[in-house]
């Protein structure tokens, strides 16, 4: 069966007259009638009754053209879909993050799009970086917002959503309260709250090199595997924790935070995509991400 078929049986069936069916279509009567029989044969039903005098349609054919129509409906509703999809006006988009982007104006970012494109559809998946880039690789996310540090991007567009600095989180009451800043040295003897190591291996051992630097190793009292669970324990005194300033946002009681100087490496989330992957929507999307992107070269005050 063809398209070509369906599309002279309706005619037949709206007209039930082959003369005018025939010219609605823009073809010649006898190959229209050659079509209509072959089509019969091929579903082995009688959809016509045809006598010299008229055209009336058997109740099979009833009910086959309101299939037909069905069927022609959903082929308009297919085409208007991926043309709007060209446009960037319709379809979905998987986004992927690590939990600390909630913590950044990806929420924001996410928002002004939605608000601005009700009829794009959002997926996302709340993975580790390690776990996002076989996702992404595999065409299973349109876009990832990670955490790099020595992870491989070959063949992967990156753009710097958020860069900035790490900042003290310390419990209340602590002898570092009535300070303005801390330097990374004071922290010699401190027991601090660190991100697991098999979390970001690179960045745990820059970390750590950044303690070297300053003369003395970190007195490591806990190891955690998010930022909310580190400011969790900070809260219950256990010790203090090396931050994104981002995290000052959780404005969780009995935990003060305090600019950090010393030589330590940047904080950044990254947004990730396949080149061959970008669409129109994923543009679109990409636009509104980069008028929400924020790199900072200090601590913003929002955050103190």
């Amino acid at each position: 069966m063809e398209l070509r078929q369906i599309k002279y049986f309706i005619a037949v069936a709206e007209e039930l007259h082959f003369g005018r069916a025939a010219e609605r279509c823009h073809i010649a009567q006898p190959p229209l009638s050659q079509q209509i029989k072959k089509l019969e044969e091929e579903v082995g039903v009688k959809l016509l009754e045809r006598t010299s005098r008229k055209v009336a349609l058997t109740p099979e054919g009833n009910e086959f053209l309101r299939r037909c129509r069905d069927i022609m409906d959903r082929i308009d509703e297919a085409v208007h879909c991926i043309q709007d999809m060209s446009k960037g006006l319709e379809g979905q988009l998987h986004v992927g993050f690590i939990g600390p982007a909630a913590l950044s104006k990806l929420p924001q970012t996410i928002r002004a799009f939605r608000e601005a494109n009700p009829n794009i559809r959002l997926e996302f998946s709340a993975k580790s970086t390690t776990e996002q880039l076989p996702m992404l690789r595999a065409d299973r996310l349109d876009i990832a917002f990670v955490r790099l540090f020595g992870h491989d991007t070959s063949g992967l567009n990156t753009m710097v959503f958020l860069r900035e600095p790490y900042v003290l989180a310390i419990p209340e009451g602590h002898h570092f309260t009535d300070r303005k800043r801390v330097d990374i040295t004071d922290l010699k003897g401190e027991p601090l709250i660190f991100n697991q190591r098999i979390a970001q291996p690179a960045l745990y051992r820059s970390l750590i090199g950044s303690f070297h630097k300053a003369g003395f190793m970190p007195n490591i009292v806990q190891e955690v595997n998010t930022e909310q669970s580190t400011v969790a324990l900070v809260a219950t005194g256990l010790g203090c924790a090396l931050v994104p300033a981002s995290s000052a946002g959780d404005k969780r009681s009995g935990v003060t935070f305090k600019p950090l100087d010393g030589d330590l490496p940047q904080w950044e989330i990254t947004a990730l995509w396949k080149q061959k992957n970008e669409t129109a929507l994923l543009r679109k999307f990409l636009k509104v991400v980069a008028e929400y992107r924020e790199v900072l070269d200090g601590t913003p005050e929002w955050a103190l």
